[in-house]
């Protein structure tokens, strides 16, 4: 049996002093050893060689050193930061992954610093011709001018070039055929206390936590008990991670009321322990299950009499991640029989209920906002009080 291949065969020093790396079966000279511009074209040259199943095109020359820095250089040196940079935070790496990766699809040959306005322009129309949204399309061209900002930090870009990406404008309302997102409104009211019957306890103290705090969908899914402060009467959630912690944020959410009682159950676990386990709602569901059966137990399987799995495919995590809770929270809508909607727009219903009683300040703490403008976002005005001002503006 053959050897498998790696998936990173090793960056060399050849005897000429040049950097020098294995693919495929062939030797691939990349530059003086050690200079940023071999590790680019390294980098370059692997990413290449995972994505078409460890394999090398034939055309590509094996002397690489004089070859000018492309851009499928500067997207392979931006993977390896990407793997420090967004460790942690793995929707943001998948979103950077696919970007290069388009950007490689595109123009992945095509020397960095020939890269400019005209050719962002036309990546950023095979964007809408792909129908993306024109608040995501402007989110993707300030994202392929952060990887070229980090080309200019690694002298792989020259500053002239990123000055000129830069010089792009986005694309405005009504003035682009791209088509408008769809506002995040708040979900009724009704609709979640219809939903909550179809959900496990678990995913049901999630969901009164996240109504009574206005927490984002990851900052409940990552409670701990280590990371709830109650040593006072009032008990202080601090999230270990959050949306803004790495600008040096902190955030301080009060447990009160019906997100203290809900969480309380929670906390007879490990300190390091997530408070809400995808497992138990597993096992929550199958015990339903169980108890619906029409079967009598007599006939067909019995409980438990069925061998498990010895290597599933597909386990329970450590915990509920923001895409797995909005999953669940979907199914149990469909079940209800209400409009679909998501955990994102129980923050919004949380803000614009506390502005509406208490004003814009307290929605704002509560929130976590750095800004007013943006907790003016979530919080929406109410048609009563828009009638009421309108019944009291000064009249000719």
């Amino acid at each position: 049996m053959s050897r498998q291949k790696s998936p990173q065969p090793a960056y060399r020093l050849h005897i000429s002093g040049q950097a020098r790396v294995e693919l495929d079966g062939r030797t691939y000279y990349l530059g003086e050893y050690g200079s940023k511009e071999s590790w680019a074209r390294y980098h370059a040259l692997l990413a290449e060689y995972n994505a078409n199943g460890q394999r090398m095109p034939v055309e590509r020359p094996q002397q690489q050193a004089d070859a000018p820095i492309t851009v499928r250089c500067v997207t392979g040196e931006f993977r390896e930061q990407i793997k420090v940079r967004y460790a942690k935070n793995r929707t943001r790496a998948n979103h950077f992954t696919h970007l290069c990766k388009l950007l490689d699809e595109a123009f992945g040959d095509v020397p960095a610093d020939q890269f400019g306005p005209r050719k962002l322009a036309e990546l950023r129309e095979q964007l809408i011709e792909k129908g993306n949204c024109r608040r995501f399309v402007n989110t993707q061209v300030r994202d392929v001018i952060a990887v070229f900002r980090y080309g200019v930090s690694r002298e792989l870009v020259k500053p002239e070039t990123l000055v000129g990406l830069q010089s792009l404008d986005a694309l405005r309302v009504g003035q682009t055929t791209a088509k408008e997102s769809r506002p995040v409104l708040p979900v009724k009211l009704e609709h979640v206390r219809q939903t909550a019957p179809h959900l496990s306890p678990v995913l049901r103290a999630m969901l009164r936590i996240q109504l009574a705090t206005g927490m984002r969908p990851s900052e409940v899914a990552n409670m701990r008990p280590v990371d709830i402060c109650r040593d006072n009467e009032i008990w202080v959630y601090r999230p270990a991670t959050h949306k803004t912690t790495h600008r040096g944020k902190q955030r301080a959410v009060p447990l009160v009321g019906d997100a203290r009682d809900a969480v309380a159950p929670f906390l007879d676990r490990g300190a390091e322990e997530y408070c809400f386990s995808p497992a138990e709602s597993a096992q929550w569901y199958r015990q339903q299950r169980t108890a619906q059966r029409v079967t009598p137990l007599s006939c067909g399987n019995r409980p438990g009499s069925k061998p498990t799995k010895t290597n599933p495919q597909r386990v329970p995590g450590r915990k509920y991640t923001k895409d797995s809770y909005r999953r669940a929270i979907q199914r149990a809508a469909d079940k209800a029989g209400v409009p679909p909607w998501f955990p994102y727009q129980l923050r919004h219903l949380a803000a614009t209920q506390i502005r509406e009683v208490l004003g814009i300040e307290q929605a704002q703490a509560l929130l976590g906002h750095s800004h007013r403008q943006m907790t003016e976002h979530y919080a929406q005005q109410s048609l009563t009080k828009a009638i009421e001002a309108a019944q009291v503006a000064p009249q000719l």
